[in-house]
């Protein structure tokens, strides 16, 4: 179990509940996050802090009888679903900001943790057009080894699905790995390019002679020289 800045671990199931829309309550990704962000409020705050007891009360449904299932409650359920969706997101940024209030203008009496024990999850997300199936192996081995799983069942890699579906498991997705080995690659340009302007978590990889664009220095990268170093050096960013 690592630990790690709630502030940070905050942000990115924020950044995840926009990936979350298109999916219901009985989801068992959104499920898993709803876990994951009850325990890390928790955690942070307390089970009497206002932001636990607020996103606690967040049902996320309408109705809950199976029995009085219909489209009209299917669609009830949908809109309750959504706008829960967006006050659980103004919940987490009330939280994000009592955090970093807390830490900035009360040093000396700081009342919230610095660091605190996680085992979150989720979904990854890689960029398609990676040629070498054992790079392509080894990048999804570590996400998994990691507890992550594939944002789809999808044939991971391929171009064979629109842009917008790939976009669309991007949003889904808590982590992106984008390979920019190949400079003739311009499908994963686009999917990294998506990744950076929803906020999203991505991670550069490139083999060791590539040329890595100046304007993506600051973004997470890998130079690998064989599938055990970037195996090695990915597995210390998600872990």
């Amino acid at each position: 179990m690592a630990e790690r800045d709630p502030v940070e671990v905050l942000r990115e199931q924020l950044g995840r509940i926009e990936g979350l829309a298109g999916l219901h309550a009985e989801h068992e990704v959104f499920k898993q996050w709803l876990a994951e962000t009850r325990g890390l409020l928790e955690q942070t705050f307390s089970t009497k802090s206002l932001h636990y007891q607020s996103f606690l009360a967040l049902r996320f449904r309408e109705v809950t009888v199976k029995a009085f299932a219909s489209v009209e409650i299917d669609k009830l359920n949908a809109q309750r679903f959504r706008r829960d969706l967006e006050n659980a997101k103004n919940i987490l940024q009330g939280a994000i900001k009592e955090l970093t209030v807390d830490r900035t203008l009360f040093r000396k009496i700081q009342t919230t943790p610095r660091s605190v024990e996680t085992t979150l999850k989720g979904e990854y997300f890689i960029g398609t057009g990676v040629k070498d199936s054992s790079v392509l192996g080894a990048i999804q081995r570590t996400l998994e080894e990691s507890g992550l799983s594939m944002v789809s069942t999808e044939q991971a890699n391929s171009t064979s699905d629109s842009l917008g579906e790939r976009i669309e498991r991007i949003k889904r997705a808590r982590v992106g790995i984008y390979d920019l080995s190949d400079p003739k690659n311009r499908e994963v340009c686009i999917e990294l390019g998506a990744a950076l302007a929803l906020g999203k978590t991505a991670i550069v990889t490139y083999q060791q002679g590539a040329a890595l664009p100046e304007a993506l220095k600051p973004v997470a990268s890998i130079e690998y020289k064989d599938t055990n170093s970037l195996s090695n050096a990915l597995k210390k960013m998600v872990k």
